[in-house]
């Protein structure tokens, strides 16, 4: 059998870094620090959230919004939804542990079951890029759960330093098979204002905004990294036999290609990597 069909199961290395609530550690280990550099500017953007605010944590993951929201006012109603239970699990013990005001559900956020107007914040960190219609279909569900007056947050990424080098290991091991492009490019930031705008909000009333962070890993957890990153990743190009056969040569390559990229910087014993976002911040 040619190495470049798909596998429908996930290779054992990859499979030992994705099931159940691994796949939530081997997240925040990774692409999750980023995304939380990025909600904790991102929550700066707006005057403090008030006493008995209702907010809608929007792809919840495993609750890095919840968690800082909490941090600067406890007292408000958190409602978290996303489609990934493992996530959601380790959102619910964790709010449960620490008796957070936070309610959690699988739901779509394309289709939500709260009432028009229910929010006085919705919040999404990397979310709009996977909702369907380009994103578009999410961001109008963002504003029929908005209250007049109340604030979105919605940001996607403008560039990851680590995307091309997973592509480019990709094109080295798995032949010819294709790495799919995705449906719309968020690079400039106009897809992300095009939604906002055609959902319903009005320009006046929107800021779009981009910032740059540092991933910073430890050299000595560099490898660990860029495995934990591959397996997060690369199966957006499908599973193949030969990445099983040759994981470690795949994960060794991929951490020598990131090393070469123009936005990495290796010093004082660290690899320092470039992410940036565009954020949205719209009142309804």
């Amino acid at each position: 059998m040619s190495h470049t069909l798909t596998q429908t199961v996930l290779p054992k290395q990859a499979e030992a870094l994705l099931s159940g609530r691994a796949k939530v550690t081997t997240y925040e280990s990774t692409g999750g620090k980023t995304t939380a550099k990025f909600a904790q500017h991102n929550l700066s953007l707006i005057p403090a959230i008030p006493a008995g605010s209702v907010i809608h944590d929007n792809c919840a993951g495993s609750g890095t919004v919840s968690r800082l929201v909490l941090e600067q006012q406890p007292d408000v109603k958190i409602y978290a939804t996303d489609i990934d239970q493992p996530f959601l699990d380790v959102l619910s013990e964790t709010a449960a542990k620490n008796s957070w005001p936070v309610k959690t559900s699988n739901q779509r956020s394309e289709k939500t079951s709260f009432d028009d107007g229910f929010f006085d914040y919705d919040i999404t960190n990397i979310g709009v890029i996977f909702w369907t219609g380009a994103g578009a279909d999410g961001v109008r569900e963002v504003y029929r759960t908005l209250k007049p007056g109340g604030t979105a947050l919605i940001n996607c990424w403008q560039s990851i330093t680590w995307l091309l080098p997973i592509i480019l290991v990709h094109k080295q091991f798995r032949s010819d098979a294709a790495f799919p492009a995705p449906p719309v490019s968020w690079a400039d930031g106009q897809q992300l204002k095009k939604v906002v705008l055609e959902a319903g909000f009005k320009e006046e009333k929107l800021r779009l905004e981009s910032q740059e962070v540092q991933s910073v890993i430890p050299e000595g957890e560099f490898r660990d990294w860029v495995e934990k990153t591959w397996a997060y990743l690369a199966g957006i190009g499908g599973w193949h036999e030969v990445d099983a056969e040759k994981w470690d040569e795949e994960v060794d390559r991929l951490a020598e290609v990131l090393k070469q990229q123009p936005g990495t910087t290796v010093e004082g014993g660290n690899v320092s990597m470039k992410a940036s976002q565009w954020i949205a911040v719209v009142e309804k």
